[in-house]
């Protein structure tokens, strides 16, 4: 199960503003970083807020499909991608256009640095799907003036995924038991049998937006009048603290990024600037504020249970 679920952790009871604030953070930051290094350390940051929230299982499922598409980047990044210095392998043929086609050690370092990127990417957002609850997220976008109908279909949309992921589940194990093999046959024989999964599934599918939808009505949605939270967020000392850490490794990574650090030219030969004394401070004190969320978190949970 890839969906919200609450399991009355540090990370589940901090306030949504700054763990979407930290989200927002690694992100920007893996955008403006282009070393290697850099990227890596901000995937591994993450890690210590999964384990920090207990979502090692369901994070597991969104790591598989980074390292798929990662592995995926890197090869078709060395296949097209001919430039660099060190020529690794290259074809006996030529392709019009397109000339000799080669792998170079640098085009496989580039498909690293973006697979790094998307790593660290993916592993935050799961982290922001894993640890806050819908409508919290759904009423922080409100709170920051996006229009509330958009903010609404993306909520209803992501929660859509996981109860559509089940259904089919079920539906296979139902049609599994009547003695159907979706793995048989040729590939005509297998289309027609995914067809006794689709269709209810499709029907399903159908029946749950209508029953959205009168519900919808029923509380009068889309009638102009203001609308009303059922549970307001609330924003404590410590709350407004993690947040500021948040905000603090942001500017710091822009600081470092303006100074030069974190840059590296990939082509024509990988290299980038020297790690001197003050760069790895700056990158020590970064993954530190990143990091912070955690125990700031953990003294609240106390606080809250004292």
């Amino acid at each position: 199960m890839i969906a919200y679920r609450n399991k009355n952790t540090a990370i589940h009871k901090l306030s949504p503003v700054p763990k979407l604030a930290w989200v927002a953070g690694i992100v920007v930051l893996s955008l403006l970083f282009d070393s290697p290094l850099y990227l890596a350390l901000l995937f591994l940051v993450t890690l210590p807020i999964v384990a920090a929230a207990q979502v090692w299982r369901e994070w597991a499922s969104y790591l598989k499909l980074a390292l798929f598409l990662g592995a995926l980047v890197i090869v078709i990044n060395s296949l097209i991608n001919y430039h660099g210095a060190h020529v690794l392998v290259e074809a006996p043929f030529t392709v019009p256009g397109l000339g000799r086609p080669q792998v170079t050690l640098e085009a496989i370092i580039s498909g690293i640095g973006n697979s790094l990127r998307l790593l660290a990417t993916i592993s935050a957002f799961s982290i922001l799907t894993l640890t806050i609850h819908p409508d919290d997220l759904m009423q922080v976008l409100v709170k920051l003036k996006l229009p509330y109908k958009s903010v609404l279909v993306t909520s209803i949309s992501t929660r859509f995924v996981p109860v559509l992921a089940a259904d089919a589940a079920r539906i296979v194990e139902v049609q599994q038991s009547r003695g159907l093999e979706l793995g048989g046959g040729g590939l005509r024989q297998r289309i027609r049998n995914r067809t006794a999964v689709i269709i209810p599934l499709l029907a399903n599918s159908l029946d749950r937006s209508v029953q959205v939808a009168e519900a919808m009505e029923a509380r009068a949605f889309g009638s102009g009048r203001p609308r009303s939270n059922f549970k307001a967020l609330e924003m404590l000392p410590l709350d407004v603290a993690a947040l500021c850490m948040a905000l603090a490794a942001l500017g710091l990574g822009v600081l470092i990024r303006v100074l030069g650090q974190g840059a590296f030219r990939y082509f024509p030969a990988a290299g980038g600037p020297a790690l001197d004394a003050t760069a790895v401070y700056m990158l020590l004190g970064l993954l530190l504020l990143l990091a912070s969320v955690w125990p700031v978190a953990l003294l609240k949970r106390k606080l809250q249970l004292d």
